[in-house]
């Protein structure tokens, strides 16, 4: 079964395309849905038993509800995300890019790996989240921060939240989102 949900995942990722381009946004949302279900049916993989060197690639999908011009709504992007199992300083690596309707990257950085995390209560990574987005007429600055699992024995998928501060030129909200990525490599 997990074999199953993983190939089913990196399907939906290969489908949808690298870039978010020529997908309407009401399927991109079904796709990033789609991706995110199966992940969270995966188990959470058990810290203490990742692989201590290598590294393992993510594409998928982050959805952020953001107050753009006057309003809030979830905007798709592209998932990006390297996690780096050896003891480097930059573990947990990345991008999120392709917003519907924006221009802009935000850059995933600063990230660790906890291998002592209780995966019922704490997740087993963490990051920095920051960049500038801009539509049609404004800019939007993101510090935020990234928390999530990987899932499944293998590493197949990463799940997780992101949160902080949008400021635009209406001053400064809060914001919240999630990421799932599937494995590439």
């Amino acid at each position: 079964m997990r074999k199953w949900v993983c190939f089913t995942a990196l399907v939906l990722v290969v489908g949808c395309g690298s870039t978010g381009q020529g997908t309407d946004a009401m399927s991109r949302a079904d796709q990033a849905a789609d991706l995110a279900d199966a992940l969270i049916a995966e188990n959470k993989s058990d810290p203490t038993l990742l692989p201590v060197a290598g590294q393992a690639t993510y594409a998928g999908f982050g959805t952020l509800d953001l107050a753009i011009g006057g309003t809030t709504q979830s905007y798709i992007g592209d998932l990006d995300l390297t996690v780096e199992f050896s003891s480097a300083s930059d573990q947990i690596s990345g991008t999120l890019q392709h917003f519907d309707d924006l221009t802009g990257v935000l850059d995933i950085t600063n990230g660790s790996l906890d291998r002592g995390a209780d995966t019922d209560e704490d997740y087993t990574f963490g990051a920095d989240v920051d960049g500038t987005l801009t539509n049609s007429d404004s800019n939007y600055v993101i510090d935020a921060s990234l928390a999530g699992d990987i899932r499944g024995r293998d590493q197949g998928g990463v799940t997780g939240v992101v949160f902080g501060d949008i400021t635009g030129p209406n001053g400064v909200d809060i914001f919240d989102g999630t990421i799932a990525g599937a494995r590439t490599n």
